[in-house]
């Protein structure tokens, strides 16, 4: 029988910071080639989406299968939206090893460290002001990505839902020192006032306008990882340096892929993370956008980075 792991068993192996480096691993082989990560996203009914994402890497002795879904039905009935499981296979004999029924915490975590390391490598060590757009558990962990690689000193919220946006509010004070943490009541003001943006949220039509922003603020979208999502303006891409997890997706979905169907952007103009990573960054001092889909290859790193902390019995 395929042992099925539960939250409860995964959630103690599961830091931000702790899987930096797994992120790192990641980005790099989404850049070098060595990556296979294809991506499939299906919209069973217009309010629900499921992404299938499998990756394998060579050298790595287990390879995985995710499947993760979201449902508006469950956020209007205030229940968790997000939900999936991540199969794991060994590499050689392609034989199933266990089913991680994570409840989508791999995807959160791997999510937010990728967050880190993108403020790490593009956020200005000087800056001290950010602005979360979004409400939810990844707009907590992307706070606290953020607070863990810069000293940010305000700390601003904005969300449709007031009354969430004040509680997770509320949870950041209690969580973070040394930063204060207000509720934003004007998303443009907010805007205007912050050093970082990070935007995490399921918007299909722009939260964020190109006429809100000024030269040298950064904005990080990771909500944008399918063609029905678009969380900032495209036309923010066109005077900005832009960074991608990976050229294939950022031309598929999201704010990149729409700027340049819109001829805004084309896409030599689209740095990978991997590549920045390998010295090929372009640092001109305008505004940078990084714009993250997911892929299938973080959760096969992140499962990789904890695999050993686990009992033999459970992933061999």
């Amino acid at each position: 029988m395929i042992p099925v792991i539960g939250p409860d068993a995964i959630r103690p192996h599961l830091s931000i910071t702790g899987l930096i480096p797994a992120a790192e691993r990641a980005f790099r082989a989404i850049s070098d080639g060595s990556a296979q990560a294809p991506v499939y996203v299906l919209h069973p009914n217009d309010r629900a989406d499921i992404h299938v994402k499998s990756a394998a890497l060579p050298g790595c002795p287990i390879f995985t299968v995710k499947m993760a879904g979201w449902s508006q039905v469950l956020a209007d009935r205030g229940a968790p939206a997000s939900s999936g499981m991540i199969a794991v296979f060994d590499s050689e004999t392609c034989r199933p090893l266990a089913i991680l029924q994570d409840d989508h915490l791999i995807s959160d975590y791997r999510t937010a460290a990728a967050g880190a390391l993108v403020a790490r490598l593009l956020v200005p060590a000087a800056a001290r002001s950010a602005l979360i757009v979004g409400t939810g558990t990844q707009a907590r962990l992307q706070a606290e990505a953020l607070l863990a690689v810069r000293a940010i000193k305000t700390l601003q919220i904005w969300g449709r839902d007031r009354a969430k946006a004040g509680a997770l509010c509320q949870e950041l004070s209690a969580r973070l020192t040394g930063v204060a943490v207000q509720m934003a009541h004007d998303l443009p003001t907010a805007v205007a006032r912050a050093d970082v943006i990070v935007t995490a949220t399921g918007a299909k039509d722009p939260v964020i306008q190109a006429g809100w922003i000024r030269p040298g603020q950064h904005i990080t979208s990771v909500g944008s990882d399918d063609t029905a999502k678009c969380e900032i303006d495209p036309a923010l891409l066109k005077d900005a340096e832009v960074f991608v997890d990976a050229k294939a997706s950022a031309l598929q979905y999201g704010a990149p892929a729409r700027a340049i169907a819109a001829k805004l952007l084309v896409e030599d103009a689209l740095t990978e993370i991997g590549s920045v990573l390998a010295g090929k960054i372009r640092s001109k001092g305008a505004t940078t956008i990084a714009c993250l889909s997911g892929l299938g290859v973080q959760d096969l790193t992140t499962v990789e980075a904890f695999r050993a902390e686990l009992t033999s019995a459970t992933l061999g």
